[in-house]
């Protein structure tokens, strides 16, 4: 089912997917799907409006293609790069996903004091 966010959703390298997930979380934990309750939606934007501020102070942006220094106007091909070593020495994405986890964690434990 999340086989489509690879490269990034469709490898368009938009928003980054550890912040991806820290939303998909944090609709787990606060999300509502009733359409009428503007107040659960908004606890829950409120939620994730406030991780993203804290993903992008940590990290600079929220956007891949920012966090991997590629340019603009960077081709959309759909052919997924080859994971070699040096694929991975030029990628920030295991950092990036550690500090989402320590955002995570750090939520989770002000929200539990």
């Amino acid at each position: 089912m999340s086989a489509s966010f690879g490269g990034v959703i469709g490898r368009m390298r938009e928003t980054c997917g550890a912040a991806c997930a820290l939303f998909l979380l944090a609709g787990l934990e606060k999300g509502s799907s009733l359409p009428g309750d503007k107040a659960g939606k908004a606890a829950n934007y409120k939620f994730v409006q406030e991780l993203a501020a804290e993903f992008r102070r940590r990290n600079g942006s929220l956007c891949c293609r920012e966090l991997l220094g590629l340019p603009e106007d960077t081709s959309l091909s759909p052919v997924p790069e080859e994971r070699t070593d040096p694929y991975y020495t030029t990628r920030p994405c295991i950092r990036i996903i550690k500090e989402a986890a320590k955002i995570w964690v750090e939520s989770l434990e002000k929200r539990n004091k």
